[in-house]
């Protein structure tokens, strides 16, 4: 039987609009797992405060 072996990153994201800091901040999240040998599976976001429109984005790997 293979052993899998399974990861997860969360990103904690505030407010609602979409940062080019924030987006260098995950790119760079997945580009140091791929390269140490991590495959990106599956993303899920979630609102942990709807009055400021704070969220997390869950980030789900599995080990090449």
């Amino acid at each position: 039987m293979s052993n899998v072996k399974n990861d997860l990153d969360i990103y904690y994201a505030a407010g609602n609009a979409n940062t080019q800091r924030q987006e260098n901040e995950i790119a760079s999240i997945i580009n140091k797992r791929n390269a140490s040998g991590w495959k990106l599976i599956s993303t899920s976001t979630a609102i942990v405060d709807t009055k400021n429109q704070f969220s997390n984005l869950y980030l789900f790997w599995k080990k090449k």
